[in-house]
Parts: structure tokens; sequence; C-alpha cells
């Protein structure tokens, strides 16, 4: 944090105005590099850092994704995991969810009344789809077929 400060520190406080009768002295040109070199130098020293973090964050991510694999195998072979491996995930955040898909076939009887002249075959009828099982986020639905058949019942 400290080289942060001193890199944004040294950008508020530029190098010294040019001298006044416009001639480049040596002391001048010298302190100008000096800063120039200072802050390259910061700057690459920021970056190795970077990479370092970079590298270690890598690593441990790996290492993490390798737990979820574990976890996910004793859950394809046991059916079940116990308390213990889910506090191991609740550790390292990870979430213990699947996904799980399905079809459901919704049946619906309805009489209706309408004008006599009305045409059957113009009957339009929309519903919703809600899921309510409470451990279920993310509820999705598509509406694949719809078929309805009216007749008239005079």
């Amino acid at each position: 944090m400290d080289m942060i400060m001193e890199v944004l520190d040294a950008s508020i406080n530029p190098a010294p105005p040019f001298p006044e009768d416009e001639q480049f002295t040596a002391e001048y040109v010298n302190s100008i590099r000096a800063e120039r070199d200072n802050l390259q130098s910061r700057l690459e020293m920021m970056d190795r850092t970077r990479n370092s973090f970079q590298r270690q964050l890598s690593e441990i991510n790996m290492k993490v994704d390798a737990v979820k694999g574990y976890i996910a195998d004793l859950y394809s072979s046991n059916g079940d995991i116990d308390d213990d491996i889910k506090e191991i995930a609740g550790y390292l955040d990870i979430e213990l969810t699947k996904s799980i898909s399905g079809t459901a076939t919704f049946e619906i009887s309805f009489t209706a009344e309408v004008p006599l002249d009305f045409d059957a075959d113009d009957f339009e009828i929309s519903f919703s789809a809600e899921c309510e099982s409470s451990e279920a986020e993310g509820f999705d639905w598509n509406e694949d077929d719809t078929n309805i058949q009216c007749e008239d019942d005079f």
C-alpha cells in the first residue's frame, strides 16, 4: 500500500519546473531521469507483486475446484453428504447445489360462457407455473406445447 501511495504522490507532485533561463542543466536532467527511473522501478515491482498474487489466487482456485470435485464424487458414490463435508464447503464458499430438469403435464377442464356466434377455435387460455418447493431457487419454465380442444355444448 505504501508503494502505491508513493507512486500516486509522485504523480501528484511532478518534477520541478523548467529552469528559468531555459537551459537544461545536467543536475536538472539527472533529477528528471532519476525520478523516471524510480517510478519505472516501482511500477515493475507492482507488476511482479500483482503477477505473484494472480498465481497464488489461481493455485487456490484450483485447490477449491479439486475439493468441489471430491465432494461431487462423494455425493455420486453415496447419494448423500454428511455435515462435516457441508461445513468444509461452507468454509470454502462452495455452494452445494445441483440442477434438475423435467417435464410436467397439466390437463385443465373448463367451461366458459361465450357469445352464440363465438368460434370455439378462437378460444385462448393462458396459465403460469410456479415452483412451490422452498429449497428450489432459480425456477424457470417454458411452454413447450399447448393443445386446446373446445366443443360447442348447446
